[in-house]
């Protein structure tokens, strides 16, 4: 059973290609640690196993940026990231009211686009400037 608890921090490992599509560690702590009324992180556990970690930005009211989301190495190609999102995307809906999450995902991260198309995530337009080519996507609840 996938469930969520608020963190301070990322613990889990990446596999070396992914670590440059997501923030270091320790930017990651000081966002949460410098925005503590609009970012909420979150370690998500199967059973007692950390599987992944989530942090979302609150933008304005029901609505939330993804900023990060990564499932640990171990854990990964097992269909548990779709779970997580998938429950995830209902904690933020019940617990948080949110209307719309958005995301972007960086040129060449073919599993973040897949996961997230696969959730229903529509791409809404695409960045492709000289030092940004993400492409950004929202999920409408």
């Amino acid at each position: 059973m996938i469930d969520f608890v608020k963190s301070t921090e990322m613990k889990i490992s990446l596999a070396p290609d992914q670590e440059g599509m997501l923030s270091t560690k320790e930017t990651i702590k000081t966002i949460i640690r410098d925005n503590p009324d609009t970012v909420l992180a979150f370690d998500i556990f199967d059973e007692n196993d950390l599987i992944g970690f989530i942090l979302v930005n609150r933008f304005e009211e029901h609505k939330y940026f993804l900023w990060e989301y990564a499932i640990d190495i171990s854990h990964q190609n097992k269909h548990k990231g779709t779970a997580a999102l998938k429950k995830f995307i209902d904690l933020m809906r019940i617990r948080y009211d949110a209307k719309v999450i958005t995301t972007t995902y960086i040129y060449g991260n073919d599993h973040a686009k897949h996961i997230y198309e696969k959730m229903g995530f529509e791409e809404t337009d695409v960045v492709d400037e000289q030092d940004c080519h993400e492409v950004n996507m929202a999920y409408y609840i």
